[in-house]
């Protein structure tokens, strides 16, 4: 029987009060996902697929896309200083810190794609859940994905008059409040309203003055409104957005590269570093915040054509605006800080059809989008270790800037085939074709400092023979120097690129209701331009697509009737051209900083999970992770310009090890009333934030607990829960990176609690 609940495969089960009623027997409930594009068990997907609802995450605290990796085996989350997030899962990511960077994990509301990491600077509201599906995505998904895809579902209206609201106080005086209303406008008509607000205070102090960072003040929306104006046909309006006007997290100084360089600015080399502190950090006095929005609507029909085929269309459209200021020095000092302005503006349409034919069941569409971006920096720079090769340029106060303009072009054509075979074995097929074509403007500029442009214009006719007589601020505005003509210019490119992507599955049940299936995926990543301040028209080359070849076996198995569900996969990824952030041998300048290809590489692991109800009201969960990436083949240059081969070396933020583990247990008290106990494990092993495993990069191997007690009424209409998030306070940080003259990193939030409301009727 399937019950209404979801959980994160395999934690903690979380379910409704009928849902709870029907596994009294001690059996474990069936899943519900649509990572198909069709309701399905997941016992019956044959792939890795985790999934977690809404009444499960806020009971957990998992409000955004940061906090997944606390319930996802195999994801991992990197923060960067600009804002847009980096996910890697099972080893597959891209780090770019470049607003337009499309990500190797796409993330979709309702199937309409967030194409851009930045759009999740703000966790998504009223979910009904949300679904992570691992390996090649675009078969089935509208972008294509080398690493997976996370697809939110939306709460959707309701046929009757619901509200509810969740209202929460915590550390740092932390208020977050959330409520909805939901129900029928007319007899074809009906309406979901969400809000949701977020407001915290400081959680961050400097360790050389008395001050403090690190405030929240975040608020979101979105409305969704359905109508049936006839049986069989179906549409849905949906709008939301979010407004972001918090404090930029300060990042923690962990060393001073140019300590010992003669011409090392005073203040900064006797400059201390942070302490082992997950709150102290440094920043410029009055360091502004972010003020960042983004808008979206999407409109979708369903249309049943015949009784066995349906018309889908997806339209959507998406607004981004950025105005972030950045401290990336990790001191007070005004040394390396940044003002970062961007937007985007993205729309994607989709239509499908589906049906089902005797033993088959087929689906095939088309996919189209286009992206506009603008981006540009302005910053102070303070920088003595670059003064040595750059002859009177960076030994004093600086301004710097530069302009990108970005232009993206996305067509497709994608099909998938199902038969029943008999009543065990079940044949997929996928394939998919995809053209993309990129144009790009990129403009270093020297801002109000002419001696930077003066200093490169004289490296360049110095590099072609030529008496140094330049200007030192070109016609227009760029300083760089382009690669071929040694002359200073404006970068203009494009890159097109086409792609052939596919799936095979086998999926094979057995008597006892097990699944054994084995696939075969290839998927592709669309190559990307960077946005970067530069010296030389190379750094700003882009990346060509990269490819993953992915096999995986598995099984899904109900053993002791049901009390006990095991899953198991193993995986082999054969990547070709992973895209990195590099360096690149420049005739004038030397290894300076790029995108790069790695042209052959290979990822493979194990991932296990069991879930268990041993006793009525008990539910155990533990998950495991084992993933080994390797670069096979590629040669260039290290974070100190030393040209390397990298052959052997591990990817950057894939941890070897990963495990989740949870436990629930729930008990009646008295007629109506239930109470519970909760405790989450989270462990990642070491990794790197570079390539080649750079000692003074690595990223320590962490583990957090998280515990929750609560009482609710038995009809779940309210719930108190008391919680904590990192109890033992482990301090461990998500990235690191140096920035000319310091190293730093960017520290994890340290231990939070409060109490959390909830109502509903």
């Amino acid at each position: 029987m399937k019950a209404a609940c979801f959980l994160v495969i395999p934690a903690t089960l979380l379910c409704s009060a009928e849902s709870r009623a029907q596994s009294a027997s001690g059996q474990a409930d069936d899943i519900v996902v649509t990572a198909q594009k069709r309701e399905q068990a997941a016992q019956d997907v044959g792939a890795s697929v985790a999934s977690l609802s809404g009444q499960s995450a806020r009971e957990r605290g998992i409000a955004s896309i940061e906090d997944l990796e606390r319930v996802v085996p195999g994801l991992t989350f990197a923060r960067t200083t600009a804002g847009p997030p980096v996910l890697t899962l099972r080893g597959v990511g891209f780090y770019d810190s470049t607003l337009s960077a499309s990500p190797a994990v796409s993330v979709y509301l309702d199937e309409s794609p967030l194409a851009l990491p930045s759009y999740l600077q703000v966790g998504v509201i009223d979910i009904q859940r949300v679904e992570v599906l691992e390996g090649p995505q675009g078969t089935l998904y509208g972008q294509n994905s080398t690493g997976g895809a996370i697809n939110y579902i939306a709460a959707k209206p309701t046929s009757r008059l619901q509200e509810g609201g969740t209202l929460s106080f915590g550390r740092f005086d932390t208020l977050e409040a959330e409520g909805y209303v939901s129900g029928p406008l007319s007899p074809t008509l009906k309406a979901r309203l969400a809000l949701k607000t977020v407001q915290g205070g400081d959680w961050q102090r400097s360790y050389t003055r008395s001050d403090t960072n690190g405030a929240t003040h975040q608020g979101a929306a979105r409305a969704i409104v359905e109508w049936e104006p006839s049986p069989g046909v179906r549409m849905s309006l949906n709008v939301n957005g979010w407004i972001d006007r918090s404090d930029t997290q300060a990042v923690q100084l962990i060393k001073v590269a140019c300590a010992n360089a003669p011409t090392c600015v005073n203040a900064l080399q006797t400059y201390p570093t942070a302490p082992a502190n997950a709150r102290a950090a440094d920043w410029t006095p009055f360091y502004p915040g972010a003020h960042d929005m983004f808008f979206q609507t999407t409109l979708r029909s369903d249309i049943v054509l015949t009784p066995t085929v349906t018309l889908t269309t997806i339209s959507g459209y998406q607004r981004f605006y950025q105005d972030k200021h950045l401290d990336e020095d990790g001191t007070a000092l005004q040394a390396l800080d940044f003002r970062q302005l961007g937007q985007v503006g993205s729309f994607n349409q989709e239509a499908r059809l589906a049906g089902e034919t005797g033993r088959w069941r087929w689906l095939a569409g088309g996919y189209a989008a286009w992206q506009k971006s603008d981006e540009s920096f302005a910053g102070d720079v303070v920088s003595g270790s670059l003064a040595e090769p750059l002859p009177g340029a960076f030994t004093r106060f600086t301004t710097v800037g530069g302009a990108f303009e970005f232009h993206k072009r996305d067509l497709a054509a994608f099909g998938n085939v199902e038969y029943r075979a008999g009543e065990r074995l079940t044949l997929i097929g996928g394939l998919r074709y995809t053209n993309t074509l990129q144009r790009f403007y990129g403009c270093q500029q020297s801002g109000s400092d002419p001696t930077l442009g003066e200093t490169l214009a004289y490296l360049s006719a110095a590099a072609r023979g030529a008496l140094p007589t330049v200007d030192p601020v070109p016609q227009s505005g760029c300083i760089q120097i382009d690669a071929a003509t040694l002359q200073q210019a404006a970068t203009r490119d494009r890159l097109a690129e086409g792609n052939v992507s596919w799936r095979g599955n086998v999926n094979y049940k057995t008597d006892g209701g097990s699944l054994l299936y084995a696939s075969l995926a290839k998927g592709f990543k669309s190559g990307s331009f960077p946005s970067l301040s530069v010296s030389s028209s190379l750094q700003f080359a882009p990346v060509s697509q990269e490819s993953l070849l992915a096999y995986e076996v598995g099984v899904k198995a109900p053993i002791w009737g049901g009390i006990v569900r095991i899953e198991a996969a193993g995986f082999y990824y054969d990547y070709r051209n992973k895209q990195v952030r590099g360096r690149v041998a420049d005739p004038v300048f030397g290894a300076v900083e790029a995108l790069v290809n790695i042209p052959k590489s290979r990822v493979f692991g194990f991932q296990g999970s069991l879930r268990a109800r041993p006793a009525r009201g008990l539910d155990l969960g533990v998950s495991a992770v084992a993933v080994e990436s390797k670069v096979q083949r590629f040669t260039g240059y290290d974070q100190n310009g030393v040209l390397t081969d990298f052959a052997g070396s591990p990817f950057p933020y894939s941890p070897r090890f990963q495990m989740i583990a949870d436990a629930t247990y729930e008990w009646s008290v008295g007629a109506d009333l239930r109470s519970f106990l909760g405790v989450d494990l989270t462990h990642h092993s070491a990794t790197s934030a570079s390539l080649g495993n750079d000692p003074e990069l690595r990223l320590r191997a962490y583990s957090t607990l998280d515990l929750r007690a609560g009482l609710r009424a038995s009809d779940d209409s309210w719930s108190v829960i008391a919680w904590g998030r990192n109890v033992t306070n482990a301090y461990d940080w998500n990235n690191m990176y140096r920035f000319t003259d310091t190293l730093v990193r960017i520290a994890a939030r340290p231990m939070t609690y409060g109490l959390t409301l909830t109502l509903r009727r």
